[in-house]
């Protein structure tokens, strides 16, 4: 088994970035007492351990959080359909978890305009350069039968816009997702930066984190 990449909880230069998929943002507003004891309320508690680590260093200014817009969408949908589809949250539950979520991704104007503000999350729109990334990702995991989604390719696409046009170093991006497909595939790319899925045991966030 390949040795899992350590982060450190504070960089000696810069700070960590983390890109967040769908399935794992969602897992951060997800009451633990909704869900029965059992493999899904330990998946959701190793998210959630993940998050604690990500949100301290969020306080302390070491770490900041995007996610692309088409995976906010995403986790909203996901959300309500755990609601209203598969009746496994409560119409309190919901609403408590769409606040959390809403609150967590969108930024205040008296933020925005703070002379020294501390922008912890920021969304990153699916645009011209990451749409044109989207071909060459596909044909990479296509190559290496890894069937994933668009919003899945979008992500990866990201992490190289990250990369090329916000100037992210590359061992200081974390992508974080719960896709076993997507993980994989990210593995075959050496351009892309360590993906974590933070319920595999060697991923967990006593492990990864120093």
């Amino acid at each position: 088994m390949a040795k899992v990449r350590k982060i450190e909880r504070a960089p000696p230069v810069g700070r960590n970035y983390y890109l967040a998929d769908a399935n794992f943002l969602i897992n951060r507003c997800l009451p633990l007492s909704a869900i029965a004891p059992g493999p899904d309320r330990d998946r959701v508690k190793a998210c959630q351990d993940w998050w604690a680590e990500i949100n301290a260093q969020l306080v302390r200014r070491h770490a900041r959080v995007y996610i692309p817009d088409v995976c906010i969408a995403e986790s909203f949908k996901a959300l309500a359909s755990l609601r209203f589809s598969a009746k496994k949250l409560s119409a309190a539950e919901f609403a408590k978890a769409r606040k959390q979520l809403s609150s967590f991704v969108r930024i205040e104007t008296k933020t925005l305009r703070g002379f020294s503000r501390n922008i912890r999350v920021h969304d990153i729109s699916t645009h011209r350069d990451i749409i044109i990334s989207v071909e060459r990702f596909f044909e990479l995991f296509a190559k290496h039968k890894k069937n994933v989604q668009i919003a899945d390719l979008i992500l990866v696409a990201t992490a190289k816009y990250l990369m090329d046009f916000y100037d992210v170093p590359k061992d200081l991006l974390h992508i974080v997702t719960m896709d076993n497909a997507l993980r994989e595939g990210i593995s075959k790319a050496v351009e892309l930066p360590n993906a974590y899925d933070p319920t595999r045991p060697g991923h967990r966030a006593a492990v990864v984190f120093i």
